[in-house]
């Protein structure tokens, strides 16, 4: 029963009915209303034994409390009391429902239902897109953004969703994320489903490019790359991935052009010079689970996750949320090579769906390079669909096998090293941003 809730939760979260089909809906607390069932009926279930528990413990039933408790001391390390109140609600519920997300994914059909549920929404997504391209509007009569012509570009129309994702960014962001799983949609494979498969992945790359999103296109390309490099073999892959992820930084170098055609550039580059500022005043516990926008021109956003999350955050915060996004990859990574040898129709499946998981998780991370928001419920949905495959995968394997992610190790050493390196990363890249386009 926990587990319809959610997936009712997730396919109402990527819906958004009440944004436009059901307006009456709007502001009717129907989601925190089936979260509060999903609680009780998880104590239930938990109690009855329903669930399957995990052979080993899973370190993102400590982050994730962390992580909120992170987001409170952003604002009591500065004696912020209404900050503090504020953040309870909204970090609390993500952080929860990630919790009880997690707790559910106990067995490789629910992966299954998940990716159906995503695909199949990003896919009405899709629709509504093309639809605003062809006629000028999508369902609900739904106007699409108009983009005035400029002296380096005409006119043109970018295609947006409802609420969270009323943002042509943010639906390129999220179909780019969905197409990976566009390809895990069945057990098996033949060649009926993998046309169909098939199908549904062009649809969303078509409404990825009716956003014209250049962040999207970025985290279609990242994703496509990933997907790619899954298919060399498991010893070469990371030192592509090394590869590709130091071009990324040596390529900033070469983007003057682009950097000279892009007209928000200037604002861009310099929401995240403020940021930084903002993030070195502070660095331990951050200026406050979002404040940012007081330390920016015109209280805009950053257009970073990452530089957002360590700026409000700082590395205390950062930390917590890094490493989520840290050990799902690694767990992921990690599921697909102990399945390398897969025989049961289960292995072969979640060998697959590692695999997508992992090139979804690459693709939005690449994109967030370019975006805000850190705290919303599809980069926490991602959390808790990779953090549940080292869990799966290790009751596929056999009694006495090591454990897939090992806390110390792994997220002590490894992890706290991989998150000072990001931001590090994120830091220099911008510096050179900021070289290349005050040169120009």
């Amino acid at each position: 029963m926990t587990f319809l809730l959610m997936s009712v939760f997730v396919f109402l979260v990527l819906w958004r009915p009440q944004e436009w089909l059901i307006p009456w809906m709007f502001g009717f607390p129907l989601l925190n209303i089936i979260f509060g069932i999903s609680l009780l009926t998880l104590m239930v279930e938990s109690k009855e034994g329903l669930l399957r528990p995990s052979r080993h413990p899973l370190p993102q039933y400590y982050l994730l409390p962390g992580l909120f408790l992170a987001a409170l001391m952003s604002h009591i390390a500065w004696f912020y009391w209404v900050g503090f109140v504020d953040t309870i609600e909204p970090v609390g519920r993500i952080t929860v429902f990630t919790m009880v997300l997690l707790a559910t994914l106990d067995r490789p059909s629910r992966l299954r239902r998940m990716a159906l549920i995503i695909v199949a929404m990003t896919a009405f997504m899709a629709i509504h897109c093309l639809l605003q391209q062809q006629r000028g509007y999508g369902f609900a009569s739904a106007p699409p953004l108009y983009i005035a012509a400029t002296p380096w570009r005409a006119a043109y129309l970018r295609s947006q969703f409802f609420g969270i994702f009323e943002d042509p960014n943010d639906t390129a962001q999220m179909l780019s994320a969905a197409l990976p799983f566009a390809f895990v949609l069945y057990r098996r494979r033949n060649l009926f489903t993998t046309l169909i498969e098939s199908a549904f992945a062009a649809l969303l790359v078509a409404g990825i490019l009716a956003t014209h999103s250049r962040g999207g296109v970025v985290a279609l390309t990242a994703t496509v790359a990933m997907m790619v490099a899954l298919i060399l073999p498991a010893r070469i892959t990371p030192y592509a991935l090394g590869a590709l992820a130091l071009g990324g930084l040596m390529s900033t170098s070469l983007a003057g052009h682009w950097l000279e055609a892009t007209p928000y550039t200037y604002d861009r580059i310099q929401f995240w010079a403020e940021a930084n500022w903002a993030f070195k005043s502070r660095p331990l516990f951050g200026v406050g689970y979002g404040m940012i926008r007081e330390y920016t021109s015109d209280a805009m956003a950053t257009h970073n996750a990452f530089v957002s999350c360590y700026s409000e955050l700082g590395l205390f915060g950062y930390w917590f949320w890094f490493n989520l996004l840290f050990l799902g990859v690694v767990g992921a990574w990690r599921s697909r090579i102990a399945l390398a040898r897969a025989i049961t129709p289960e292995q072969k499946y979640l060998r697959r769906f590692s695999g997508a998981a992992l090139a979804s998780m690459v693709g939005y991370a690449v994109s967030a390079y370019f975006l805000s928001r850190a705290f919303v419920f599809p980069i926490f949905i991602l959390f808790a669909l990779l953090a549940a495959l080292p869990s799966l995968v290790d009751h596929e394997l056999p009694a006495g096998t090591p454990p897939l992610i090992e806390p110390r190790r792994d997220l002590l050493l490894w992890g706290t090293f991989a998150a000072v390196l990001s931001v590090l990363y994120i830091y220099v890249s911008i510096l050179l941003i900021n070289r290349v386009y005050f040169d120009l």
